[in-house]
């Protein structure tokens, strides 16, 4: 049977974006990929997310304050992100010019109905998310990696795309450490 894992990929050499090469706001996410291998790193989140969601199943709908999403809502996020960074580092890496809107995130996890689903199925989600932009992300050039285009008003590179994927994710399990597990296990 074929198995999309021995697909090989020629190693690419990411370097670490330089900070003209994404807005502002996108540095601390970047700082948070501690490797130089942006790959190896979201690699090796797959299992990491995996880990971790198992350990704080029982408290999926757990919310730190009214008004903020809950566990499932937070890695439902992390899902949709993990889309749009994705389909915008396609779309810069394949030359398309067009300016991309931004998201609003609270609006799509508001419309996204995570309440109905278990964690356990939308981390699922997560996972082929990220397997599917791991393949996406190795498949680029050195030149694409290089390309940018405007994403929400703003220039931005694949490969600071690609790294800030990473960190986008190490910064909401941060959160979830600090503000909902600290809360809850008191």
């Amino acid at each position: 049977m074929f198995r999309f894992e021995n697909i090989k990929y020629k190693k690419n050499k990411m370097r670490r974006p330089l900070e003209n090469e994404y807005p502002d706001y996108y540095k601390a996410y970047i700082d948070l990929v501690q490797d130089d291998n942006a790959i190896k790193f979201l690699e090796a989140q797959i299992l990491n997310i995996q880990s971790f969601i198992s350990e704080i199943e029982e408290f999926e709908d757990y919310s730190y304050l009214p008004g903020k999403w809950t566990i499932k809502e937070v890695i439902g996020h992390l899902t949709d992100a993990e889309r749009v960074f994705g389909y915008r580092a396609m779309r810069f890496a394949r030359s398309d010019n067009s300016a991309l809107p931004g998201f609003d995130e609270n609006s799509y996890v508001a419309a996204a109905n995570f309440s109905q689903r278990t964690l356990h199925d939308i981390s699922h989600e997560f996972s082929m998310m990220r397997h599917a932009n791991l393949h996406l992300f190795r498949s680029f050039t050195s030149e694409q990696l290089d390309s940018s285009g405007i994403a929400n008003n703003q220039k931005i590179s694949v490969r600071s795309i690609v790294f800030a994927t990473a960190g986008h994710v190490e910064h909401h399990v941060n959160v979830i450490k600090k503000r909902y597990l600290t809360a809850v296990l008191k």
